[in-house]
């Protein structure tokens, strides 16, 4: 399921701001061993999945949770599964659940699409934050903006990080462990609902980028959603269909039509709740 080696390259969106108000409380889920060394946990209030991937040398993390507060509630917790030092952290998108504990990890390297950056620094992003009771000088960027692809090693694992192409976002990523036979997708899969289409997100070829996703997984692959239970490859194929379904019917609303796409193979971005270096390849 490796991919194929490449160049290094570096609901509804927001209603207005609304004043802060006491929310659902932020907890976070034990790490549950989904592979050899390979984990997941999840982070309340929105049910996002959180990545650990663990070499014999260093590991990764992926996604960080809703805030500052609860990034650090991640690193804490990190210690339960490894004394490894985190080689990076990489985010799936820029959206609040899974970007805004960004911040609990200034000393760490962290990767992301190369439109991330930009997304952070919005208004959408500010009012995101405000919305959770977080400060927008709060929020950290990434340190590394990728474009295509990159890898991490992590020992005794190559942990592979690509930008297949736009879909929920315009700057979605996904992280292969190739020798698990793994793939995080970020928000480009969903099973714990219907995937979320958002104004950020790119409808019309969002099922050729899970084509792509699909291109990577083998009949064993695990594939891990952005929220939700992991999935297999027939779950992939058969949301892919129902992607295309939902961006045709947008297509058609907006009163053009959609090219036919191959084979079947930023709502997206849920409006949060009203709340109180080493081992890069380039």
């Amino acid at each position: 399921m490796a991919l194929a080696q490449t160049e290094c390259q570096s609901s509804v969106m927001n209603s207005p701001p609304a004043a802060v108000e006491s929310g659902p409380t932020a907890v976070l889920g034990p790490w549950r061993k989904v592979r050899s060394g390979v984990y997941v946990a999840v982070a309340e209030p929105e049910s996002v999945n959180l990545g650990l991937i663990v070499g014999t040398d260093r590991a990764l993390l992926i996604d960080t949770g809703s805030s500052p507060a609860q990034g650090r509630a991640v690193r804490d917790s990190i210690a339960d599964v490894t004394d490894h030092l985190l080689a990076a952290v990489v985010v799936t998108h820029w959206h609040y659940d899974h970007a805004f504990g960004l911040a609990a990890f200034s000393d760490v390297p962290r990767i992301a699409h190369e439109s991330v950056h930009i997304r952070l620094s919005s208004a959408d992003a500010v009012a995101d934050a405000r919305r959770l009771g977080v400060d927008p000088d709060d929020l950290l960027q990434p340190t590394r903006n990728i474009a295509v692809a990159t890898a991490i090693d992590l020992g005794d694992r190559r942990v592979e990080i690509a930008h297949l192409g736009r879909g929920h976002t315009d700057g979605d990523l996904v992280v292969v462990v190739p020798d698990a036979d793994v793939l995080f997708a970020g928000d480009l899969i969903e099973s714990a609902g219907p995937p979320s289409f958002g104004q950020d997100s790119v409808p019309d070829e969002w099922p050729a980028t899970v084509d792509s996703v699909i291109g990577l997984m083998t009949a064993a692959t695990l594939a891990v959603p952005g929220h939700g239970e992991p999935v297999d490859r027939e779950f992939v194929f058969e949301q892919r269909g129902r992607i295309a379904a939902e961006a045709a019917a947008r297509g058609r609303s907006a009163g053009r039509e959609l090219p036919l796409l191959s084979e079947p193979g930023l709502t997206g971005r849920r409006s949060p709740p009203t709340a109180p270096g080493p081992g890069l390849e380039v």
